[in-house]
């Protein structure tokens, strides 16, 4: 069987923030979870995480003080490799039992080729989605696409999908967002209790570094709970009901 978990924060839906999520979850579970992580990034031909990598190696070899920073954390970046998605099966079976938990950032549309096997060889999938009417609509068939051609077909380890918030706007009424979860009930689309809340924060290198861990005073934003919540979903075979706590849970709880 295998130790490794394939994880992709996905969506059919353009700027809902799916690479950004990506890198965050990546980042928190590598660095604060101490997990080992890697990233295939088979969004094409953007290729938004291999092209953060590179801008940060490049800010690090300008900046002596900026790599003398990251040398002392003691702790390599995990790696990034780009591909198209007809590669990225046999690129992720090639990191299969190498790492903990694999994160992959797929195209924003479901008409690719490969994606459909790609996505037979994903254990969960986790769908942003925002306050929109775009949004919601985009995600409810992307979810049944899921669910009729990967989740329970043979040769598929997909276990089960989620939709979660992320731009959550507090002060905004949330008549929209109830009425949305009570859909998504309906169609059997399970929704994750964790909201991400807007944030002009996100705009920030800080928040998508791929090579230095997540600052406590970003957590507050929704992350650690959202982190937590898909740690206790990823990890809940490993542990007793009782002890569904994984490094990266305790980690970001003391940095809220």
């Amino acid at each position: 069987m295998s130790s490794t978990k394939f994880i992709s924060i996905s969506s059919q839906k353009g700027g809902v923030g799916k690479t950004t999520v990506n890198i965050l979850a990546a980042s928190i579970f590598h660095f604060l979870g101490k997990e080992s992580v890697a990233v295939i990034d088979c969004d094409y031909p953007q290729h938004s995480l291999e092209g953060l990598r590179h801008k940060e190696l490049a800010h690090l070899q300008a900046n002596p003080d900026k790599a003398a920073e990251f040398h002392a954390l003691g702790q390599a970046s995990y790696p990034i490799i780009a591909c198209e998605v007809k590669e990225a099966l046999s690129v992720a079976k090639e990191m299969e039992n190498q790492y903990d938990l694999v994160f992959i950032d797929t195209p924003g549309t479901i008409n690719v080729p490969g994606l459909l096997e790609l996505w037979k060889q994903l254990d969960y999938v986790f769908m942003p989605l925002e306050a929109d009417v775009l949004s919601v609509e985009a995600t409810i068939p992307f979810a049944a696409a899921l669910e009729n051609f990967a989740k329970g077909q043979p040769g598929s380890r997909l276990k089960e999908y989620y939709a979660f918030w992320n731009k959550h706007i507090k002060s905004e009424k949330q008549a929209f967002y109830q009425r949305t979860e009570e859909l998504f009930t309906e169609q059997g689309i399970p929704f994750l209790q964790s909201r991400l809340e807007h944030s002009v924060n996100y705009k920030k290198e800080a928040m998508r570094s791929t090579m230095f861990p997540l600052s406590k005073e970003f957590m507050r934003l929704g992350i650690s709970n959202l982190i937590q919540e898909m740690a206790h979903i990823i990890f809940a075979s490993e542990v007793p009901d009782s002890a569904k706590i994984s490094p990266v849970t305790a980690t970001a709880s003391t940095n809220c």
